[in-house]
């Protein structure tokens, strides 16, 4: 007799995580993105900062995370719990994580960090709503 180990979960509890995952790594840059602007005295680029994540969480994150839905949605209540993104977000989420090191230590003046970790933050948090929607619907 072999069985393997697979954490299994329900499409509520995958959107769940999901929606979890979106709203804390938002929440963490947006701390971080507003932290590096105020120590920095860069007052006026929090509105801009604002601003450019609404954008991108309109026109580039709500999509990723409707097709993510969407996928979840298709999915057997027991599938893999690690099925809660797909590869390619996997891939994109180590992607993320390596390019937001790298800018960390490219020398950017701190104003643009800041700017880009708040608009990058703001963005997955606020397209996590979407998450949370389709969650608190799911049966």
């Amino acid at each position: 007799m072999s069985s393997r180990f697979k954490p299994s979960a329900s499409r509520k509890t995958m959107l769940l995580i999901a929606a979890l995952f979106w709203t804390v790594v938002g929440f963490g840059l947006m701390i971080r993105g507003v932290g590096i602007l105020l120590e920095g005295d860069y007052y006026i680029l929090l509105a801009g900062a604002i601003l450019l994540g609404t954008v991108k969480a309109v026109f580039i994150f709500e999509r990723t995370v409707r097709k993510n839905v969407a996928r979840i949605q298709e999915k057997e209540d027991g599938d893999c719990l690690g099925g809660v993104f797909s590869f390619k977000n996997w891939l994109l989420i180590v992607v993320m994580i390596l390019m937001g090191r790298l800018l960390r230590l490219s020398g950017l003046p701190l104003g643009i960090y800041g700017v880009i970790v708040l608009a990058v933050g703001w963005g997955l948090f606020l397209a996590s709503r979407i998450m949370w929607l389709e969650w608190k619907q799911c049966d």
